[in-house]
């Protein structure tokens, strides 16, 4: 619709709400007039720092976004997975293209797990990060003490469940690892893991279809990211998929279902 048309069905969307009465729907009119009218004013003014005219900005994805919140939405997204393996990254700063990061606890040390932490976290800076050029790793024991020693925090027990290469990029593999049912899925050479069970009724998932991290149920066609085990489907309320800890070397595939 363009300006025109809009405005036009807007005067007579207002003009049957006043003669209809419908005082909810003028109460919505007067609060979206209350929050635009000053933050217009602010932005003719050039006054654009102001917070009214940020905040107008950002309701229509006008303002442009601060490079360190993108970076921390990237990071959200993965960070489950990052969290199963028992570590914590944390952001240090965005220079440019380089993003510096910090990843501690269980996890560091754990050469087999560290090299598919790292990887999926730049997958998750180039897609909300445009600017994102290489990930900037800073020494975990430069850290503050409560980043290196969590209270309660317990290492990932990984089991083999398959060797280095037998899973191939776009493969769905359900194994067992120490008696638990886990759904493998390569995604472009990057293993991940999850319990092998739809949270709608817990039937395998292992016939289902991998479209790059998007894991599609056999049974009920709902989405999930292989990487976080949110639903990719943006069905609200739903279940996640529980993420397990991946460690690959030379020979061996292992996956972690317990803690010690």
């Amino acid at each position: 619709m363009d300006f025109g048309a809009a405005v036009a069905e807007l005067d007579a969307l207002v003009a049957t709400l006043e003669r209809e009465g419908d005082e909810r729907a003028l109460l919505l009119l007067e609060l979206v007039d209350a929050i635009h009218r000053p933050a217009l004013a602010r932005i003719v003014a050039g006054d654009l720092d102001h917070p009214q005219a940020e905040a107008l900005l950002a309701m229509y994805d006008l303002a442009e976004v601060e490079p360190e919140i993108l970076v921390e939405e990237a990071i959200d997204e993965v960070r489950p997975y990052i969290e199963s393996h028992g570590g914590h990254v944390e952001l240090l700063e965005v220079i440019g293209g380089e993003v510096h990061l910090r990843l501690g606890g269980a996890c560091d040390g754990c050469a087999g797990s560290a090299t598919t932490l790292t990887r999926g976290i730049e997958q998750a800076l180039r897609e909300h990060f445009p600017a994102f050029e290489r990930i900037v790793a800073h020494d975990p024991a430069s850290a503050p003490l409560p980043l290196l020693q969590i209270e309660g925090l317990r290492r990932p027990v990984f089991a083999t469940v398959a060797g280095a290469g037998d899973l191939s990029p776009g493969d769905l593999r359900a194994v067992d690892a120490d008696g638990e049912a886990v759904l493998l899925a390569n995604v472009d050479g990057d293993i991940y893991a999850v319990r092998d069970g739809c949270p709608v009724d817990g039937r395998s998932l292992a016939g289902g279809r991998l479209t790059g991290f998007v894991l599609v149920c056999p049974w009920h066609n709902c989405a999930y990211d292989v990487r976080s085990g949110k639903r990719a489907d943006d069905e609200p309320g739903a279940e996640h998929l529980d993420v397990l800890p991946v460690a690959v070397d030379a020979r061996e595939l292992k996956v972690a279902v317990n803690v010690a």
